[in-house]
C-alpha cells in the first residue's frame, strides 16, 4: 500500500510540473521578445546604452538565450565596439557552429574592419549550406569589390542574380562592375578614398593666355563615417612670352556621414595671389544620396577667380551659392550645375550647365549620344581678365564612343557640336572635342586627357586647348 501511495504522489507531481513547463517557456519567450522589442526601439532613437542595458538585464535572467546574445552583439556593432560584438558572435558559434545569424553577423563585422578574407570564408560557408542565401551573396560580392577582385565579383554576382533576379542590391553591384570597366565620369574622378594623387594641366588660347596648374591631393578615410581631403595647388599664368603670375592655394575639407543618405562637408583654405597678399577660402556642403546612382549636393563657398594673367592682378574672389546633381542609371548619365555668386570686384553672376548622355553598347565598346546646355550672365562688364558677357548661351549635341582593353586601359572620346550666342548676337557655330585615357596597373592609375575648344572660354577667347596628366595611387 505504501508503494502504491508513493507512486501516486510522484505521478501527481510529475503531471503538475509538466503542466507548468510549457507555461514557463511561454513566459520566458514573451519576456525575451519584449526585451528585444524594447532594445530595438531604443536603437531607433539612437539610445545605444539603453538598448545594451536592456539586453544585459534580460541575459542575467535568461543567460543561455541565443536571441538575446545575438541582439546584444548587434547593439555592440551600432556602438562601434566591434571586438565585443565579435566575441559575442563567436561565443554563439562555439555553442552552435551552424548558427546562420551568428555566422552572418560575424562576417559583416569582419568586413567592417577590412578583414575581407576571413569574412569571405564565412560568406562562402553560408552559401555552401544554402546557395539561396541572398544576404551572404551580397556580403561576398561587396567584399570582392572592395578587394578589387572584379573577375570573382562578376562571377559571384551573376550566379546570385540567377537565383535572386529581383535583388536591387545585386543589380547595383552588377551595374557598378560594368561601369568600372569603362572610363570614370568627370564627376567621379579623384574621389576614391585612401588615395594620393598628383596632376598637372596646361591651358592655352588664341588670345595668348597660358596657364600651367600643378596639384597634389591626399584623400583619407577616418573611420566609417568621416573622410578628409587635403589639396595643394600652384598655378602659373602668363601671356605669350611675358612675365608670370604665380598663385598658390591650400585647401582641406572633411566630410561626415550622418545617415546612409545624408552627408555634411566643410572645408577651409588660403590662397596667395601674385602680389603676395593672402585671402581665406571656405566651403560648406550638404549632400543627399538617397540611392546608389544619385547624388544631389549644394552649399556656399568662396574661391579664387584666376583664368588669366590680367585677372591675377585683381586678387578676385567669387562667393555664393552652388548646387550640383549627378545621376547615373545603367546607360544614362545626367548632370546639372547651378551657381549664383558675387565677385570681389562687385560683379555678380549666375551660371547653369546641364548634360544628358546615353551610352548604347556593351562594356567593351559603346557609342554615346546626348545634349549639353550652358548659360551664364553677369550684371557688369569689366576689363578684369575674365569673360563676363551680359548673357551667354550654348546648345551642343554630343556624340562619341568609349571602350576598354581588359583591366589595363579605358578610353572615352566625345565631340560636341552646336551653336553659341553672346549678348543676343546671332548664333555662331561652336564645338569641342575631348579624349580621355586611363591606364590601370593594380593600385596605380594614370590619366592622359586632351580637349580642344572652339567656343567661348573664361579667358574671353573663342578657341583654346587643354592637356592634363594625372597619377594616383590607392591604398
Amino acid at each position: 500500500m505504501v508503494r502504491i501511495y508513493i507512486f501516486r504522489v510522484s505521478l501527481a507531481l510529475a503531471v503538475i510540473l509538466l503542466g507548468q513547463a510549457p507555461e514557463s517557456r511561454a513566459a520566458e519567450g514573451a519576456s525575451v521578445q519584449q526585451s528585444i522589442t524594447d532594445a530595438q526601439v531604443a536603437l531607433r532613437h539612437r539610445h545605444y546604452s539603453q538598448a545594451s542595458r536592456t539586453l544585459q538585464d534580460a541575459l542575467a535572467r535568461f543567460p543561455g538565450n541565443v536571441q538575446l546574445r545575438l541582439e546584444l552583439g548587434r547593439v555592440y556593432v551600432y556602438q562601434r565596439q566591434d571586438s565585443r560584438a565579435m566575441e559575442v558572435f563567436r561565443d554563439v558559434l562555439r555553442d552552435d557552429p551552424s548558427n546562420r545569424e551568428a555566422k552572418l553577423e560575424l562576417a559583416r563585422v569582419l568586413s567592417y574592419d577590412k578583414k575581407y578574407e576571413p569574412a569571405n570564408q564565412f560568406f562562402r560557408e553560408l552559401l555552401t549550406t544554402n546557395p539561396d542565401d541572398e544576404a551572404a551573396a551580397i556580403g561576398l560580392v561587396q567584399n570582392l569589390l572592395f578587394q578589387k577582385k572584379k573577375d570573382e565579383a562578376r562571377r559571384e554576382v551573376e550566379q546570385a542574380l540567377a537565383r535572386h533576379p529581383n535583388s536591387l542590391r545585386l543589380q547595383e553591384y552588377r551595374d557598378a562592375l560594368l561601369k568600372n570597366q569603362l572610363p570614370l565620369a568627370a564627376s567621379g574622378e579623384g574621389n576614391a578614398l585612401n588615395r594620393v594623387q598628383a596632376d598637372a594641366s596646361y591651358f592655352s588660347d588664341t588670345a595668348g593666355n597660358r596657364a600651367l596648374r600643378e596639384g597634389q591631393r591626399y584623400d583619407l578615410q577616418l573611420g566609417r563615417n568621416l573622410t578628409n581631403s587635403f589639396r595643394l595647388d600652384e598655378k602659373s599664368l602668363w601671356v605669350s612670352q611675358g612675365p608670370k603670375a604665380k598663385i598658390f592655394s591650400v585647401n582641406d575639407e572633411g566630410r561626415v556621414r550622418l545617415a546612409s543618405w545624408l552627408f555634411v562637408a566643410g572645408g577651409a583654405g588660403i590662397v596667395r595671389f601674385a602680389d603676395d597678399s593672402n585671402r581665406t577660402l571656405y566651403r560648406g556642403t550638404l549632400i543627399l544620396h538617397p540611392f546608389k546612382s544619385f547624388w544631389l549636393q549644394g552649399g556656399f563657398s568662396r574661391m579664387p577667380i584666376t583664368p588669366t594673367f590680367l585677372s591675377a592682378q585683381f586678387d578676385l574672389l567669387a562667393e555664393g551659392w552652388w548646387t550640383r546633381l549627378d545621376w547615373q542609371l545603367r546607360s544614362w548619365r545626367v548632370s546639372a550645375d547651378f551657381s549664383k555668386q558675387h565677385y570681389s570686384d562687385s560683379n555678380r553672376t549666375q551660371q547653369e550647365h546641364a548634360e544628358l548622355l546615353r551610352w548604347i553598347g556593351s562594356s567593351h565598346f559603346a557609342v554615346g549620344l546626348g545634349y549639353q546646355y550652358t548659360h551664364s550672365s553677369f550684371t557688369q562688364t569689366f576689363s578684369n581678365g575674365y569673360f563676363n558677357p551680359n548673357q551667354y548661351h550654348s546648345h551642343l549635341g554630343l556624340g562619341g564612343f568609349r571602350f576598354g582593353v581588359g583591366k589595363f586601359y579605358r578610353g572615352e572620346y566625345i565631340a560636341a557640336y552646336g551653336a553659341e550666342t553672346v549678348d543676343q548676337n546671332p548664333y555662331q557655330i561652336a564645338w569641342e572635342a575631348t579624349a580621355k585615357n586611363r591606364f590601370v596597373l593594380g593600385k596605380l592609375e594614370m590619366g592622359a586627357d586632351y580637349t580642344y575648344f572652339h567656343l567661348a572660354q573664361s579667358t574671353g577667347a573663342f578657341r583654346a586647348q587643354v592637356g592634363r596628366m594625372s597619377v594616383a595611387y590607392s591604398f
